[in-house]
């Protein structure tokens, strides 16, 4: 979801001669947290696709209280850096996706309806089952436009369908480049 984002923010940076090695003096604090989180998401994710260990029973009684966990840690981590400008967007998309994640048992709902320009699309896809994270918009979704209703078809080269909150993260993503690379340029200026 991040690439454009990151590969965007880097080259905008260059482009305005920041400097790669500012992103090494910049202090994220409590930054272990995003990592944590990062790290069990990643292994919940990898175990259910897998089948490995913990069953499909596991899964179905405790992912939504691991997902908030690990939703938990990211926004305390976002809050402890709050003064920086890009940690601001991130919050915000982080709590938009929170929303609609938990008010809709821990999954992020998604929305095939002309999902056809979708790089992954198939005819079955509606019906097969998702990834421990998503699940299917139906007429129970709950905050249905922040859920992931947005749909960059092709030809754009990554295809995909995202959320409100994923343009805010994304958009606090290449700020984060803004911020660390030419930051200090400017500092050094004034």
């Amino acid at each position: 979801m991040f690439i454009e984002s990151i590969v965007l923010g880097f080259i905008v940076a260059i482009l305005r001669k920041g400097k790669i090695r500012n992103i090494g003096e910049m202090h994220i604090k409590g930054w272990y947290l995003f990592l944590i989180a990062a790290l069990i998401q990643g292994s919940i994710s990898w175990l259910k696709g897998k089948n490995l260990i913990l069953g499909t029973e596991f899964f179905d009684k405790y992912f939504f209280y691991i997902h908030l966990f690990t939703y938990l840690l990211m926004i305390i981590g976002v809050i402890l850096n709050i003064k920086k400008n890009f940690m601001k967007f991130i919050l915000i998309g982080m709590v938009l996706n929170f929303i609609v994640i938990f008010a809709n048992g821990g999954k992020m709902p998604v929305s095939f309806k002309g999902a056809k320009g979708y790089e992954h699309y198939t005819e079955e896809m509606p019906d097969k089952p998702f990834d421990i994270k998503h699940s299917i918009i139906s007429e129970d979704t709950k905050f249905v436009y922040l859920a992931d209703v947005i749909l960059l078809p092709r030809p754009y080269p990554l295809a995909r369908i995202i959320s409100l909150g994923d343009i805010l993260l994304m958009i606090g993503v290449y700020l984060f480049f803004q911020e660390s690379m030419v930051k200090k340029k400017i500092d050094a200026v004034l």
